[in-house]
């Protein structure tokens, strides 16, 4: 648990491997993210056990941090669920034109890691079921008639955004996934 004077130890290993994993690849070494951390190498075995377990720590680490930027947008938009509903697309319209922006880290790690006995897969299919999940919650308060249909659709259109995203950054896939969105719901509704 960190204390009022930073981020834990762990905290702080987790934060230096995603800064290198996310600008570099999973490639990155133990000792880069050492380094990276101002930490010895054995103390991040010493933490994690393996490159594995760091690399879900990021994962994960990731995945809380786009639901909370999701939950405070969602926020916003009180009163309008079918604003709510758009709010992941818009996200997508604020992120990809980052320069910054080096693809999803879900869908960089599934490319990184094609075995899905790979560790990362499990925080990849948590992250699946929970999107799916939100969007189902988003879909019926914006009064589709099957939101779990929906929400499996939109899940496919929202990932497609991010890895579209590689190859253009300039806010269009999200704009067009946010438009064919709205069209699913008109359908839905």
């Amino acid at each position: 648990m960190a204390d009022a004077s930073g981020p834990s130890l762990g905290d702080r290993i987790v934060a230096a491997a995603d800064e290198l994993f996310y600008a570099d690849g999973y490639g990155v070494t133990i000792d880069a993210v050492a380094q990276h951390a101002g930490v010895a190498k054995p103390t991040i075995y010493a933490h994690f056990g393996s490159k594995e377990t760091l690399i879900e720590a990021t994962l994960v680490r990731g995945v809380e941090k786009f639901f909370a930027d999701l939950a405070l947008a969602v926020a916003r938009l009180d009163g309008d669920p079918v604003a709510q509903l758009m709010a992941p697309f818009d996200l997508l319209a604020v992120g990809l034109p980052d320069p910054d922006y080096h693809g999803c880290i879900c869908i960089n790690a599934a490319a990184a890691f094609p075995r899905v006995d790979h560790p990362a897969h499990a925080v990849l299919r948590a992250l699946d079921d929970r999107m799916i999940a939100e969007f189902e919650r988003l879909a019926r308060a914006a009064g589709a008639r099957d939101a779990s249909v929906l929400a499996r659709r939109l899940l496919v259109l929202f990932d497609g955004v991010k890895a579209r995203g590689l190859s253009d950054s300039s806010g269009q896939p999200a704009s067009d996934a946010r438009a064919a969105a709205r069209i699913l719901l008109d359908s839905a509704r």
